[in-house]
């Protein structure tokens, strides 16, 4: 079957108010951000008891009868890796709607593998075959073709079925709490709201940088987030990582030094050359002596032996229990582990129960020895 878009909003008022009565619905959300900062929503697919229906915000004048419903928290919104979903419907709404049921991470839980996709899910559990064509289709032009109808109504049609069995299991082997333990977390704002004086902790490499030139990478990278987000660019139309390392590094004092530095194209200097030169200047004045990158930490021979350790029986744990290792916990948290840090997921929840008390177990005979 193909998809019944919505574009009028007195229709779609009318079948919002029907979706006030589900007790869930399924979402999927088609956007395009190659060319943007922002991602730009062009089609939404819900689902529920009373079928499926579209909505096209490039045509319906208003999408407020669908934040209403989204704003429901007694009704549960059913996504597969919601991650990305949510985002889009951050920008939309300013919030996120909530609770959330993810089905990939409710499939981790039950055995499915980490990350399963959708069309994998729906074969396994309802034994569907799903079409992979327009995966990379151009969601905004209009009007959608047949094919992208159809594999829009399947993408979202067959969350009803997959809530429904995966809850059930969930249920039955005493799970429910470990993914609401899971989504919880996916309603954080911070998440999806990108703060620019944040942005320089994606940068990798500053710690082989002098401290005056960590201070302009940083502040750098403020200025790439604020320029990207005010201009709705990808962030690196306006400058790529290895651009402001290299910029940081050289420090520029002049428009004719930062023409000089490898990689950085006249093109930018044109554009961004006055605003670079005065970030650069501006840093030196206003961090101190504060260290941005320290040195990256290793753990010693010992430690990595005890990491190994601790990773096998979290292997061993997950499969016995049929649960996702990675889920449970990557490499990197378990070398958090190894080095004691406070708070950490594995001395909590769901996670402290399945495999935490057992770990830390290991850490105190490790001690001892």
């Amino acid at each position: 079957m193909s998809l019944l878009v919505i574009q009028d909003t007195q229709l779609l008022d009318k079948r919002c108010r029907e979706l006030e009565t589900c007790a869930w619905i399924g979402i999927d959300t088609e956007f395009l951000r190659v060319r943007t900062y922002y991602p730009r929503l062009c089609l939404v697919q819900v689902s529920s008891s009373n079928g499926v229906i579209g909505i096209d915000p490039l045509k319906c004048e208003t999408l407020e009868p669908l934040i209403h419903v989204l704003g429901d928290t007694a009704q549960t919104k059913v996504i597969h890796a919601a991650r990305q979903d949510l985002e889009v419907l951050y920008h939309i709404c300013g919030w996120t709607p909530h609770p959330v049921f993810d089905t990939q991470i409710a499939a981790a839980l039950l055995g499915f593998g980490d990350q399963v996709s959708y069309a994998s899910l729906v074969a396994k559990v309802v034994g569907k075959t799903l079409s992979k064509h327009e995966t990379r289709t151009n969601w905004c032009a209009r009007p959608l073709t047949t094919a992208q109808l159809e594999y829009a109504y399947q993408d979202v049609s067959y969350l009803g079925d997959l809530y429904q069995y995966l809850r059930a299991e969930l249920e039955r082997q005493g799970r429910l709490e470990w993914l609401e333990e899971e989504c919880r977390p996916l309603g954080d704002p911070a998440l999806y709201a990108v703060e620019p004086k944040n942005a320089y902790k994606r940068l990798r490499r500053g710690h082989s940088l002098d401290l005056q030139s960590q201070h302009a990478l940083k502040h750098l990278a403020v200025w790439r987030e604020r320029t990207a987000q005010r201009k709705d660019l990808p962030r690196n139309w306006v400058a790529d990582d290895n651009q402001l390392f290299d910029i940081a590094a050289a420090k520029p004092q002049n428009r004719e030094q930062l023409m000089k530095i490898d990689g950085i194209p006249s093109q930018f200097v044109h554009r961004h050359g006055n605003a670079v030169l005065s970030v650069i200047r501006e840093s030196k004045h206003r961090d101190g002596e504060d260290i941005v990158w320290g040195s990256p930490t290793r753990l010693s021979d010992r430690e990595k032996r005890l990491a190994d350790r601790l990773i096998e029986i979290i292997r061993a744990q997950a499969q016995a229990e049929r649960v996702s290792s990675t889920l449970v916990a990557s490499r990197k948290d378990v070398n958090q582990f190894v080095r004691r840090q406070h708070s950490h997921p594995l001395i909590t929840g769901w996670r402290f129960e399945l495999v935490g008390r057992r770990l830390l177990q290991e850490l105190e005979t490790a001690q001892d020895h």
